[in-house]
């Protein structure tokens, strides 16, 4: 079934909609039981018909679409009766009612149904009830030259039309809950995206304020540095160095501060004032850690478990640290061994969350582990550039811990595991709500 959603993506004019709408119901009309009389027949063509003008034209207000139909349907049902040997008045005096029918339809769905995006499953039913029974009733007394219609005739009509009705319902039913689960996903793609981009954006910012504490220190110095120069009576050219590196080094730290006031305003928003289940937040890191792993295409599994699903104030900052850790033991894994697994372990101990990120990927050195929290310090590098990571994500790891007032421990095996174990304040991470 051809959908609004399908068609606009293929770019197609509103012409083409139609002629596509009208070759459709043409074909499927051929499928077909006579009754009653000569050119009136029961076809389950007329189930579709109002499902592709309320999907594919649910623009459309005026009843072109079922002139187009029509006269597709009389076009195929004439071709088919002449190749029968059928002359051809005899012929278009047999089908015209069935082209008839279409247009007749789609004149009344126009008038009956004006927002057909909108419009509520009650209003739609008996509109496509209407148009069939009305339709119908044109349709066989054109097929029988005026001839009167009983009350059977009519009540075999009135059913007839309820049954293709409601079968019209249940596909317009599929079609729009479909589309609400399509919506719905894409709007849970762009909400964890979202999320996962704010949260390193607020990592980032950690370190964009400690450049502007060393910044400060800088510009500091540089000042104190012409102040003694100036006191010494120094050279005039080293004196006006002094202050313009100072002065300089002063427009290097606004432009800072702006930009970090600019990402906080970017990244400050309701979220901060709400909380997240800690099995949502697990969820959004297992849904980074796939995408990672498909780019990777390593043969690594991720499992996570919690004890109880908290409700999670700093979010942000606890799927920061998560995500961190996680990459780097996927990474490691990928460098080393090349499959493996990484366990996310969150339980509640005491007054403490603890968080336990455990891999059996090749371990840490030992003197790795001197230096595992250093900004800058980094062993992964990009084999075929040379470069070497910025090695920020650890210590943005031991920053968030140490702000919320918690803990953070290694113990690594050196090719057997590594384990990342972390003590947080309940109170802290939760806000106080657990």
């Amino acid at each position: 079934m051809f959908t609004a959603r399908a068609l606009s993506a293929l770019r197609l004019s509103a012409l083409q909609r139609r002629l596509l709408v009208g070759l459709c119901i043409a074909l499927t009309s051929q499928l077909y039981l006579s009754v009653w009389a000569d050119g009136f027949r029961v076809s389950a063509a007329v189930i579709l018909y109002p499902v592709l003008l309320i999907l594919v034209m649910r623009d459309s207000h005026r009843p072109q679409t079922g002139l187009v139909t029509g006269l597709f349907v009389l076009l195929f049902r004439t071709l088919t009766d002449l190749f029968s040997g059928m002359p051809l008045i005899q012929a278009l005096e047999i089908e015209y009612p069935g082209g008839v029918f279409y247009l007749c339809y789609d004149v009344l769905l126009c008038l009956l149904l004006s927002d057909r995006r909108s419009a509520s499953y009650p209003r739609l039913w008996l509109a496509t009830l209407v148009c069939d029974v009305v339709s119908n009733v044109v349709n066989l007394v054109l097929s029988s030259h005026g001839l009167n219609l009983s009350a059977d005739m009519l009540a075999a009509l009135l059913w007839l039309a309820f049954g293709r009705s409601m079968a019209a319902l249940t596909i317009l039913f599929v079609s729009r809950s479909y589309r609400l689960l399509i919506l719905r996903e894409e709007h849970e793609q762009r909400y964890q995206h979202l999320f996962l981009m704010t949260a390193d954006l607020k990592t980032e910012l950690y370190f964009l304020k400690k450049d502007a504490e060393d910044i400060e220190a800088v510009m500091s110095s540089a000042y104190q540095l012409y102040e003694r120069l100036e006191a010494q009576h120094a050279d005039e050219s080293l004196t006006a160095l002094a202050l313009s590196i100072a002065r300089d080094v002063h427009e290097v730290k606004k432009d800072n501060l702006r930009i970090i006031r600019g990402i906080e305003e970017e990244v400050a928003g309701d979220f901060d004032d709400e909380t997240m289940a800690l099995s949502d937040l697990l969820h959004i890191l297992q849904v980074s850690t796939r995408q990672l792993l498909g780019q990777l295409r390593a043969d690594i599994r991720l499992e996570c478990s919690c004890d109880r699903d908290l409700p999670i104030r700093e979010h942000y900052r606890l799927l920061s640290v998560l995500k961190n850790l996680v990459t780097n033991a996927v990474e490691a894994i990928q460098a080393g061994p090349g499959h493996g697994n990484v366990q996310v372990d969150c339980r509640v101990q005491g007054d403490d969350l603890r968080l336990q990120v455990t891999d059996n990927g090749p371990g840490i050195s030992s003197r790795a582990m001197n230096l595992l929290f250093q900004v800058g310090y980094s062993t992964k590098f990009n084999p075929d550039t040379g470069d070497i990571n910025r090695g920020v994500g650890l210590p943005a790891v031991k920053y968030i811990v140490d702000e919320l007032g918690g803990s953070i421990q290694v113990d690594s095996r050196p090719g057997v595991r590594t384990q990342f174990d972390i003590l947080l304040p309940l109170a802290a991470v939760t806000g106080g709500q657990a």
